[in-house]
């Protein structure tokens, strides 16, 4: 039987000094590095709760803050579900190792709970958190916690279920619970959310900006020096033609 061969030419994707001096080259190019970005950051994330023992534990400590770190009583009660993963001292409750007291203020005036904080991550400059992932975490006093609900899953993210890997929840906890506190909270850690979400936008526009100025610049200093080469070869072949 007869073959047929393709008429299309191979597909060839490079970027050259040449191809910089395209006009619609610094668009793709930013487009391109910022989608790759992105992706890596806003991707779904697959929870990991099996491939360790315990939750990988922040190191760099909580929010400074001048108070005891207290969450609720437990004088006469057990702590409160509420408060998530904690352990009564003293007639006091505390949040466990690698949780950090919710809302991180000196002075309380609401409840208080327990936000797992995220490893290897703050935000004191970029004000955004982004490890334990942009809409799962939030900034803090420039301390990266995951949402409320959540823990640290075996690669750093945050993930659904308050209590950490290797941790039990004890059998008996107390049940009471304020409604209008909790939801105060809650829209409190929403509103967190989209600002994290907000100022990673606007990092990432910036960063667009700043690559697209740096290719075209590139791309003006190329097409420069290809003019004045130009220019060179031109007289020197004139000055041939007389001689």
């Amino acid at each position: 039987p007869k073959r047929f061969k393709s008429q299309l030419p191979p597909f060839k994707y490079c970027i050259t000094w040449q191809s910089l001096g395209t006009p619609a080259m610094p668009v793709k190019l930013s487009f391109a590095v910022l989608l790759v970005l992105t992706v890596h950051i806003v991707v779904v994330h697959c929870y990991d709760d099996s491939s360790c023992s315990v939750s990988p534990k922040a190191t760099r400590g909580c929010p400074m803050a001048l108070n005891t770190g207290a969450v609720g009583s437990c004088m006469f009660t057990q702590c409160s579900a509420a408060r998530g993963p904690t352990y009564c001292k003293h007639g006091t409750c505390y949040c466990v190792d690698g949780y950090c007291r919710y809302p991180a203020s000196t002075i309380h005036v609401q409840a208080r709970r327990c936000r797992a904080s995220v490893p290897h991550s703050t935000c004191h400059l970029t004000r955004t958190c982004w490890k334990g992932g942009l809409t799962s975490s939030s900034c803090v006093k420039g301390s990266c916690m995951c949402r409320s609900g959540m823990h640290i899953d075996c690669n750093g993210k945050c993930a659904p279920g308050w209590y950490p890997i290797g941790y039990e929840a004890p059998a008996e906890l107390n049940a009471t619970v304020n409604l209008d506190e909790e939801m105060e909270l809650d829209r409190q850690e929403d509103l967190e959310i989209a600002a994290n979400v907000a100022m990673f936008s606007l990092w990432v526009g910036f960063g667009a900006a700043l690559l697209f100025g740096a290719v075209v610049v590139v791309r003006r200093r190329s097409r420069a020096m290809t003019s004045g080469s130009l220019e060179y070869k031109k007289l020197r072949d004139d000055k041939l033609l007389v001689a």
